[in-house]
């Protein structure tokens, strides 16, 4: 761990969305970015503009092997693809860096039980492993959070959380392009499922409920649709049943494409509602039933919560000021100030919900979530490399990425 006023060495691994932390690693006193990695040479001449009021520019690497084994840095970003987030993360903690990973943690259930063991040596290193979920980190989400844990609100029973993020044509064609993101890009088959962590850590973040069963049903998008947004996979919108060792049921979904696009939250308690607003996310709406409502309350009102510290930071960044946050919250954890969220059970729980979310899309059943805590439940799962995600080579994939095929052209 790290004192106070003690230096932090941070790498970035992957500029496209690595890239968006930079800003908010130079605002934190004491964090030098001194090592970037990414293969695109266009990507490291826009980003390293950014570094104009760091006394030294970080050092570029094209290969992981020459970064990762360079010593420049104590903790990295993992911004890599989302197939070999796992991967990548594995051998980082072995070398004893501590990893802040992007959504997701990892792409198989196997994976994610060998990301589980591989972190737990870890931190009796000293070592610490943090998803960079933001969303949670937003001054909405955090105020939700915030309220709940008065306990006024009484228990959570339901929950419901939506990301939804469609794209216009011409953006979906861009990430969906084999010559731009190449033939193989997880991008191109990630199933309506896996991306879900958007949806559902700001209800874990607030209520520290877990999922433990999961069902899926998916919506086939229109032949017209898919066409017009050039898109391999036919399902528009996926949405997950779940059940939480509270005994709470909630709703959520994973990268949904349809209208409009929202992130919208709402924790149904045994004595009220919190919620943050649909159209206006940054505001909260506190309500109750009549004869719940507090003295001296009303009994539904909504405000625009606002940051209590590190405001200026906060808004000068992406998300909400999710971005600055999550990452704050990374390196107090590095000097002992805090515990990280997402640990790696949260993350691997959450990506357990999209994978065995997409398996029950597939067959119609429930799959039972495993405590990644408990040798015993993953002992169940070490095996399961079941992986929508071509390899990048051969193109070979053991799960469907799609309930139903597209015969795309060659152009797609």
């Amino acid at each position: 761990m790290f004192g106070q006023n003690d230096n932090i060495r941070i790498g970035i691994f992957g500029l496209w969305r690595g890239g968006a932390y930079v800003r908010s690693l130079l605002l934190i006193p004491n964090v030098t970015v001194t090592a970037v990695c990414e293969r695109m040479t266009d990507r490291v001449d826009k980003n390293l503009e950014k570094f104009s009021d760091q006394k030294e520019k970080p050092t570029v690497f094209t290969e992981p092997e020459a970064f990762f084994s360079s010593g420049l840095f104590d903790a990295v970003i993992l911004a890599n693809y989302l197939p070999e987030h796992a991967k990548y993360a594995i051998k980082a903690l072995r070398l004893g860096i501590h990893v802040l990973c992007e959504t997701t943690a990892a792409a198989t259930m196997a994976d994610a039980v060998a990301l589980c063991r591989e972190a737990e040596k870890a931190r009796e290193r000293g070592v610490l492993y943090m998803m960079a979920e933001n969303y949670p980190y937003s001054c909405s989400c955090t105020e939700l959070r915030k309220l709940y844990r008065t306990g006024k609100f009484g228990k959570m029973m339901f929950a419901e959380g939506e990301y939804v993020h469609p794209m216009d044509p011409e953006n979906s064609s861009f990430y969906n392009s084999p010559t731009i993101q190449g033939k193989y890009h997880w991008r191109r088959y990630l199933p309506v499922t896996y991306y879900c962590s958007h949806s559902l850590a700001p209800i874990m973040y607030a209520t520290g409920e877990r999922p433990t069963r999961v069902m899926a049903m998916t919506a086939k998008d229109t032949t017209e649709h898919i066409s017009e947004f050039k898109r391999l996979r036919a399902d528009l919108v996926g949405v997950m049943l779940l059940s939480t060792d509270g005994g709470a049921v909630l709703r959520v979904n994973g990268s949904t494409y349809c209208p409009p696009e929202d992130n919208w939250y709402r924790i149904s308690c045994t004595r009220g509602s919190v919620e943050t607003v649909r159209g206006e996310q940054t505001k909260v709406r506190v309500a109750y039933n009549k004869w719940d409502t507090p003295e001296g309350e009303e009994q539904e009102y909504f405000y625009t919560p606002e940051w209590t510290e590190h405001k200026e930071a906060a808004d000068s960044t992406r998300h909400g000021g999710g971005d600055y946050f999550v990452v704050r919250a990374f390196i107090d954890a590095l000097r002992g100030n805090s515990e990280p969220f997402p640990d790696v059970y949260d993350s691997c729980c959450m990506a357990a919900v999209g994978i065995l979310g997409w398996k029950s899309a597939l067959d119609g059943v429930p799959y039972d979530i495993p405590d990644f805590r408990r040798e015993e439940d993953r002992k169940k799962w070490e095996n399961d490399r079941d992986n929508p995600f071509p390899d990048f080579e051969t193109g070979e994939h053991s799960l469907p990425y799609s309930t139903t095929p597209v015969d795309a052209g060659e152009d797609w």
